[in-house]
This record gives structure tokens, sequence and C-alpha cells, in this order.
């Protein structure tokens, strides 16, 4: 597969994700016009949890409606950073350019994070997730590519193959490959070539969440493990942001009612539970 490939499928959909005291890597995975105009695009990005852990606070304040103190949750914005390789001397390193992005969805068990851009635009680069039911073609000895921000530096690509599969930490499964990850890698993106619509592409595998270490906690870059695309599926599926999902058959606002619905649930189930204070 030629380079102009490479940098299309696999770099063009890298972002930098920093909150006030963190930062890592995200992987646009979805860029299409709103269902109410066709001018203003939704862009999403995934990324990891416990890069946009700070940016998530709870606080317990007065509740009115139930006469008691309640836990109440507060999601600051975290800043977005595209690259742009397209307007520099051949050599330098890529433009950037920043912009918000609100967290719609995340799951600190699953180690994961959706975020929807505060943009219009399309953006330039969306990743192509490997359909579900094809990952039983992946094996140890598939070859795969590593993208993200190591260390925070613009996009920084490596290869190697998938070495291990079955790992179970905190109850979640994990695949292991050794192409070199660092921090700053996690919320990037492993991606894999495979035939699809009859032409070879890279296409979305994983997220780069965790390295193994050794001795004082130094780092084994090539020992570096990554949420299969099996998990991605399955924490899309359970927020309801099913419709990020290439070729489901929900939308983008038949989601939307879906969250509205069991929020509302939610809501009255608390209400019933909580006990109003008597004086």
């Amino acid at each position: 597969m030629d380079l102009a490939t490479l940098h299309k499928q696999v770099l063009s959909n890298q972002v930098r994700v920093k909150t006030a005291k963190a930062g890592g890597s995200g992987t646009v995975i979805y860029s299409q016009p709103s269902p109410t105009d066709p001018d203003h695009y939704h862009t999403y990005a995934l990324t990891c949890y416990h890069v946009i852990a700070d940016a998530i606070s709870v606080k317990t304040e007065w509740d009115p409606r139930v006469g008691r103190e309640r836990k109440r949750e507060f999601r600051q914005l975290v800043g977005v950073e595209f690259f742009d390789w397209s307007n520099i001397p051949h050599g330098h390193r890529p433009l950037t350019y920043s912009t918000d992005a609100e967290t719609v969805a995340y799951d600190k068990d699953h180690d994961m994070a959706l975020l929807l851009l505060r943009t219009v635009k399309p953006a330039p680069g969306i990743a192509t997730l490997l359909p579900p039911g094809r990952e039983i073609e992946l094996q140890i000895g598939s070859p795969v590519i590593a993208v993200g921000c190591a260390l925070l530096h613009d996009p920084i690509v490596t290869q190697g193959i998938i070495t291990h599969m079955g790992d179970e930490i905190d109850y979640k499964l994990y695949w292991m490959s050794n192409a070199s990850i660092i921090f700053g890698n996690s919320g990037g993106a492993i991606f894999t070539p495979i035939v699809l619509d009859h032409e070879l592409k890279y296409v979305f595998t994983g997220i780069p969440s965790r390295i193994d270490i050794a001795g004082w906690a130094t780092p084994v870059t090539h020992l570096g493990y990554f949420s299969p695309i099996t998990r991605v599926y399955e924490f899309l599926n359970e927020q309801l942001y099913h419709f990020l999902i290439q070729g489901h058959r929900h939308t983008e606002p038949e989601c939307e009612e879906e969250r509205r619905k069991r929020k509302e649930q939610e809501e009255r189930r608390l209400l019933v539970e909580m006990p109003h204070e008597t004086g």
C-alpha cells in the first residue's frame, strides 16, 4: 500500500486531545451533515477515558425536587487539535488548529470516551471502522499500524503485528501488539490492512490504552495493550450511539431519542427512590 493511502487513512483522522491537566490522542470516526442542517456537520472522535478524566467532576448540591442534597456531574470542555500537513514545506511539522469538544459519553471501566467537536465543517479525515464480524479474521501475527500523539508530539506512526490476544485487565478484554507506543498514544488508533469493498484499506481495529511496565515502572514500548474493536462497538451500543457503527440501521435522531427516554426513566427512578426530608 502506498504512502499517500497511509497518510489519508491513518494520519488524517488523528487529533490531539488536551484537558487542563492531561493530554493524549483521539481518532475521528464520524463526520456527517446534521439531520436538520446539511451545511452543519456533526463530528465525533474517540479517545480514552483517562485522557479526559480530569475534565469530569462530581459535586454535591441541594435538589429542591427531592428535598435533599444530591450529586451532580459537571463536564468541562476539552481541547481537540487537528493537524494540517498540506500547508507546509516538505519535511516540516504540520500546522495545528484547535476546537472545543464536549464529552458526550464515557465509561471508566471500558476506558473510553466519545467527544462531539464544536465544528461545523467536515473533518479532514475519518477512520474506517472494522465492520462487525470481521474481527474473526484478525489473529496473532496480523500486521498492524499504531498511531497517536506519543508524548504529545504530532502523530507518530509505528508498525508491528498483533502479538497477544485474550488478556483480561479489570474484567475487560485487551489485545497486544509490538507496534511501539508510549504515553500520549492513549486514545489513538490501531489500524489493520484488510480488503474492504474489493479494496485494500487501513481499518480502525482498536484503541491504544495501556503499556506494560518492568522494574520501577519502566514502560516497555513494544508491549502495548489496546482495546479491540469488539469493545469499541460494545461501548457505543451501551451508550446508545450505535449510529456511529458503520452500516448500523439506527440514525442519529433515533439514538438521541433513545438517550432522552433513558435519561427520563432514570430521573423518575431517582425521584421515587430518594425519600423527602421531613421537618
